[in-house]
């Protein structure tokens, strides 16, 4: 149940895939504004495939501003921004866009699964993470691309206190798919406050270790998008 950043990319799109596990380290909390990643050898030794591949994917993202690089002996890979664009997040989700409902419909398992493990398997650091990302609900509000930020970041931290990786990169894949489906946010279709509490009842849930609980509330929970 390894929560590592990394792990060696596969299949003849590498560049992409580089770029793919840097977000996605980053969309999940990995990384915050203002850390340092590896550097371009470690990158390479991690993932598994050449320098040049990561350093085109590394100057991508420097480019799209969610990275920064420094030079010289104290110079390093910072994170810029946490908040990914989407068209970054379209680069490795080329190819067929599915439907919000099928999106919707792939969601409902894999978060109600995820939920119910993080009920069995959460630590207390893992409840704390995701009462902080509540708690960044609030200052995003008005603010559409740290609010969808926020919320993300709560999903993500369920998906982590699950420690099931393969379940939680199935969850990330559909989050990334409808962050670009829904990409341009409109604030009409957010209930603010209903928001900010389903996600205080779903820690509260999660927190209890109850399954049924768990499972009405999430229910409740991804109900928000699917009656959108």
């Amino acid at each position: 149940m390894t929560d590592a950043p990394f792990v060696p990319v596969r299949g003849g799109r590498l560049y992409e895939d580089v770029v793919d596990q840097i977000t996605y380290a980053i969309r999940r909390g990995r990384f915050v504004t203002g850390d340092r990643i590896p550097g371009i050898d470690d990158l390479a030794a991690m993932l598994g495939t050449s320098r040049p591949t990561v350093r085109e994917a590394v100057g991508l993202l420097a480019n799209a501003g969610v990275l920064r690089v420094k030079r010289g002996h104290t110079g390093g890979i910072e994170v810029a921004t946490d908040i990914v664009p989407t068209g970054v997040l379209a680069l490795s989700r080329a190819g067929h866009r599915a439907t919000l409902t099928e999106l919707t419909e792939a969601r409902r398992p894999v978060e109600q699964e995820l939920a119910r493990l993080a009920g069995q398997r959460a630590t207390e650091d893992n409840f704390q993470a995701l009462a902080d990302a509540i708690a960044m609900l609030a200052p995003a509000r008005g603010k559409p691309a740290e609010w969808v930020r926020a919320n993300d970041l709560f999903h993500y931290e369920i998906a982590r206190a699950a420690h099931s990786p393969r379940l939680a990169r199935y969850s990330h894949e559909i989050m990334e798919e409808l962050a670009i489906l829904l990409d341009g946010f409109d604030e009409k279709y957010t209930d603010y406050d209903h928001t900010v509490h389903i996600h205080e009842e779903t820690l509260r849930a999660l927190r209890s270790r109850d399954d049924r609980r768990i499972a009405a509330v999430m229910d409740d929970h991804l109900g928000e998008l699917e009656d959108t």
